[in-house]
């Protein structure tokens, strides 16, 4: 255990600067050539030239690689269409997870808007049409379509494509600046590296609030040594160095995840809390059923219903939970008008269109559904690397390594570390603060993880379970809490976790040998 004193004042700002250098230079380091371009999947820049033309769609999936640019083309747009569209080896590839509608017009006029989802199926099957407001009908294009909508082609059906980036929209807006400047040049891996760093300084505030309200146990040393395991021990590593839109999502998702948690433990900033939990949402989803935490917090402060305190707790309760609902409704009043005007629908924000709908999975059982935990239960835990006689000797399931072996020092919740002689007995009421922390993070993490693992894919293709990082804030507190001192066992841990992940840093994207379907 460290027995150094806390850093105060000067120093322990130098020290928080210190961790975001540290830990954006090794990223920087990891990331290597992804640092000189952005990344293949530029997603969030398309969607902010969208806001900046004043528009929700996109048109860039219409275009095709090897095109010269246009004259009215924003700077690098042809540059990053190529990029998408032929991969390292120079093979033609297509447009992945943009999604997509039809908008179509009847011989009688009416208009509709949705998706054909048996389409690759014989008729009259491929002739069931699935409108974005829930509608089933039956159209066949070949005969029911009005001609001439478009005065260039007249001998053309009623027949239009429309694209949108099928993610929530917070990381666009970070683009649109950034854009303005830039273009489609906007180096999304440097804004990822960015989020990454921010992400370990949230979570050593964090962790300093919790030693210093007698929480933790961990003094300065243990407390990097947890900030570097959730920085280089677990799948944010390689998350974080490659830019491209999924993972870029999840790590903006950390950082506002951790701010979060700062601003709502013991319900402290209710305000603030709903603010950055909406920002949450508006960056993934899941983050809503975070929600949890702060009104477990308000009405069981000190592990106690309204800290015993009846009529005055409940008063106090009361109000830190509308201060909380306030920003959280207007953010989720704009995410739902978001959602409105591009699918129909205030709860869908578009991955049940990609590939027009037609994905097997998501036709047939929907977006979330039970038949997909047992799958996802493995690639989240228990996934675990092949050993085999030739070179390259180890492969890797494309599904991901599961949690325990990306981050080995979580065996150690399955079998709480003694505590050490040494450490002073909290007090009773230490204790029972503590008990309550670690259950309302424990049903925060249950709340974000159990959406994750009913989903119809399970994060392919992947290094690690990329979804664990929406509940990994959480789940690291619950080890702060539950495990009291560092030992060596635990400390080696740690560092195996931070070689598994080097390994996927180095080789995911990279040495596709190791990786197998």
């Amino acid at each position: 255990m460290s027995t150094s004193p806390p850093p105060s004042g000067r120093a322990a700002t130098w020290r928080l600067w210190g961790v975001a250098i540290a830990v954006a230079a090794l990223y920087a380091a990891f990331a290597g050539p992804n640092l000189l371009q952005p990344s293949p999947h530029f997603h969030f820049v398309d969607m902010a030239h969208s806001f900046l033309a004043g528009r929700v769609d996109t048109d860039t999936p219409r275009r095709n690689a090897r095109q010269p640019a246009r004259p009215e083309d924003p700077p690098g747009l042809q540059e990053a269409v190529d990029r998408h569209l032929i991969d390292r080896a120079g093979n033609a590839i297509g447009w992945n997870d943009w999604a997509s509608y039809r908008v179509l017009t009847l011989k009688g006029g009416e208009e509709v808007r949705g998706v054909f989802p048996w389409k690759d199926q014989p008729p009259p099957r491929a002739h069931e049409f699935l409108t974005l407001d829930g509608r089933r009908m039956i159209i066949d294009p070949a005969r029911e379509l009005k001609m001439g909508c478009d005065s260039k082609r007249a001998w053309a059906p009623c027949d239009e494509l429309v694209h949108q980036v099928s993610f929530p929209p917070l990381p666009g807006l970070v683009m649109v600046p950034l854009a303005a400047i830039w273009g489609y040049r906007v180096n999304d891996v440097w804004v990822t590296i960015a989020f990454a760093a921010a992400s370990a300084v949230l979570f050593l505030l964090w962790l300093r609030r919790l030693r210093r309200e007698d929480l933790i146990d961990h003094g300065p040393r243990d407390q990097l040594w947890l900030v570097a395991m959730l920085a280089f021990g677990t799948v944010a590593f390689y998350c974080s160095i490659r830019g491209e839109v999924w993972f870029t999502a999840l790590v903006m998702g950390m950082t506002v995840h951790l701010g979060y948690l700062l601003a709502a433990q013991d319900a402290r900033q209710p305000l603030l809390a709903g603010l950055l939990l909406g920002l949450g949402v508006a960056t993934r989803t899941p983050l809503l059923f975070a929600s949890l935490f702060l009104p477990l917090e308000a009405l069981f402060p000190r592990g106690r219903w309204l800290g015993g305190e009846g009529a005055v707790g409940l008063r106090r309760a009361v109000r830190q939970l509308a201060l909380y609902a306030l920003p959280l409704a207007v953010v989720g009043a704009g995410l739902a008008w978001f959602n409105w005007i591009r699918w129909d629908n205030p709860t869908e924000f578009g991955h049940l269109y990609l590939l027009e709908g037609t994905r097997a999975p998501t036709r047939e059982h929907g977006l979330f559904n039970f038949i997909f935990l047992n799958h996802n239960l493995g690639t989240a835990l228990l996934n675990m690397p092949r050993l085999v006689g030739e070179a390259p000797f180890l492969l890797i399931t494309r599904h991901g390594l599961g949690m325990l072996a990306c981050t080995p020092a979580l065996f150690a919740l399955l079998g709480c570390p003694p505590r050490p002689v040494d450490l002073p007995v909290p007090s009773p009421e230490d204790q029972a603060r503590r008990r309550a922390l670690g259950r309302h993070l424990f049903c925060s993490v249950l709340a974000v993880a159990i959406p994750g693992l009913l989903y119809q894919n399970d994060g392919w293709q992947q290094f690690g379970y990329r979804f664990a990082i929406d509940f990994l804030p959480p789940l690291l507190g619950i080890f702060a809490l539950r495990v009291p001192h560092l030992n060596r066992k635990i400390k080696a841990l740690i560092v195996l976790g931070i070689v598994v992940q080097i390994f996927g840093a180095v080789t995911f994207g990279r040495a596709e040998r190791f990786y197998y379907d």
